[in-house]
């Protein structure tokens, strides 16, 4: 435990009220989780400010509050802390309290609009099987060494996350692969850690609901590399950027970088490039070229954004120290990542894929993917999320319709806006490549997943796109349980036993 005095001084700006010391026992921005001796961090949110909170935090012993507004009144009972942003403070105090567990680690951190999941578990795996212990944070679970929690967001608010390093570093773990969401980049999430390697996967247009413009969301997505070289190196290692140098974006990313760059890539030249790619329903293989060595690569995962995960995730590799022949045996004998491309496999002569894609670039690659391999039609079952960006939902009904034989518009997690709007705002894109007998809108997700599958034939592929490895459905009222694959599974059961 770190006294109150001692965490206060990482603190440059600040007026302090009311001071007190104390041995702070944690950090919080939730009242609900403040325990005695605790700091309690009053953030902006959507619909309310946490200094509405504030009673209550000090009703369950907060010793003290941080907060930005200058006219919260006294807080009896507990020292006042005002800064001017109180989540860039929270960070700076969530690290210095846990003792910068990030400064002793190996973070790598990965971001992009799509493809960060499974680079960041190909790294893991790679790094894992090779012998290192590993952590992992990001959408689809974290692991700590041996231990998985449950996921809170695909990048955790600071004090969870200095939390989950400082746990890493007592359980003996050497490497953490993260992904690093655009927000958490620009809500001061990341701010306090120490980053090894930076990989870029690529960037489109996603999360304009939160960023407003893609310059941005750009920006945002910049600031990790931007970052790397502000803290020292560790054990005279260098920071290093990996990025994706087909990206439409390359140029400003690349812009950002100030420390040492390694390209990946397979239209431009790169360090590290992949070439004679041949894509099959069950896997892809290609021939890399690298300063660490060359020679074929078959993969278990199939599509061209697999061959760019492998590169990036390979690279990464090479700079940690692991030799190609085996980053390639490790590499081949990766089956997958949960939701991404996953197949469903009953007995059926005909394939069923779930994948997360949910953005118009996400879905355009899985569709191609699955062009190039599909024997007949392809049914699509898709949908747009709620309360989220409308400018991609004429691009995603687009997409669907330019690949799809069919589609089935659905639900995806409608939130708080009504799902008829949502398919209207999709409609015109689905209309522009598809006639209306071609495509049918189906509220209920399940009766869109078992008519797509009851429809199917043998040869033909059954994408079902947007949600991947969620297991829930968010509605206006109420979450419920609702995972697209068990549904799938469910779905071919019943038609198998026909």
């Amino acid at each position: 435990m770190t006294r109150l005095s001692v965490i206060l001084n990482s603190l440059l700006v600040k007026k302090v009220e009311g001071f007190s010391d104390f041995k702070v026992k944690g950090i919080t921005y939730n009242s609900r989780k403040v325990k005695p001796g605790y700091i309690f961090a009053c953030l902006s949110g959507t619909r309310a400010h946490g200094s509405e909170f504030i009673s209550h935090a000090v009703s369950r012993g907060a010793g003290a509050v941080l907060t930005d507004r200058k006219d919260t009144e006294e807080v009896e009972g507990a020292v006042k802390i005002i800064v001017p942003e109180v989540r860039e403070a929270m960070a700076v105090i969530s690290s210095k309290y846990y003792g910068f567990p990030s400064t002793k680690l190996r973070l790598i951190g990965i971001t992009g609009t799509n493809g960060k999941t499974t680079t960041a578990h190909l790294i893991d795996t790679l790094l894992s099987e090779a012998g290192k212990k590993t952590g992992l944070i990001g959408t689809v679970k974290y692991k700590l060494g041996e231990k998985t929690l449950p996921v809170l967001a695909t990048t955790p608010e600071s004090p969870d996350l200095q939390d989950i390093f400082f746990y890493m570093l007592k359980e003996g773990v050497s490497h953490v692969s993260m992904e690093v969401s655009s927000h958490a980049l620009d809500l001061k999430r990341v701010s306090g850690c120490d980053f090894d390697i930076g990989v870029l996967t690529n960037i489109s247009d996603d999360h304009l609901d939160f960023h407003q413009t893609f310059d941005r969301y750009l920006r945002a997505k910049g600031k990790l590399f931007s970052w790397l070289g502000a803290l020292p190196e560790k054990e005279g290692r260098p920071k290093i950027a990996v990025i994706n140098r087909d990206d439409r974006n390359f140029k400003y990313i690349s812009d950002q970088v100030g420390v040492q760059k390694i390209t990946y890539g397979i239209k431009h030249e790169a360090e590290v490039m992949a070439r004679n790619i041949v894509i099959k329903d069950i896997g892809v293989s290609f021939y890399v070229e690298s300063p660490w060595g060359e020679g074929d690569i078959n993969l278990k995962l199939t599509g061209l954004f697999s061959v760019y995960n492998a590169l990036a995730a390979l690279t990464v590799a090479f700079i940690e120290g692991l030799s190609w022949e085996t980053s390639k045996k490790i590499l081949e004998k990766i089956t997958g990542v949960p939701g991404r491309f996953e197949k469903i496999e009953m007995g059926q002569d005909f394939t069923v894929v779930v994948d997360y894609a949910h953005t118009p670039d996400g879905l355009d690659n899985v569709l191609r993917t699955i062009k190039e391999f599909a024997e007949k039609r392809v049914i699509t079952v898709f949908g747009c999320g709620g309360d989220r960006d409308r400018a991609k939902r004429v691009p995603m009904g687009e997409v669907a319709g330019k690949f799809s034989d069919y589609c089935f518009l659905t639900t995806d997690n409608p939130r708080t806006e009504s799902s008829r709007q949502i398919f209207q705002d999709v409609e015109p894109g689905l209309l522009t490549n598809k006639k209306i007998e071609e495509f049918e809108i189906c509220q209920d997700r399940r009766k869109a997943i078992s008519k797509a599958i009851h429809m199917a034939e043998a040869g033909d592929v059954v994408l079902i796109a947007g949600k991947g490895h969620e297991n829930y459905q968010i509605f206006k009222d109420r979450t419920i349980t609702f995972d697209d694959r068990e549904v799938a599974r469910e779905m071919l059961k019943k038609k198998l036993q026909k």
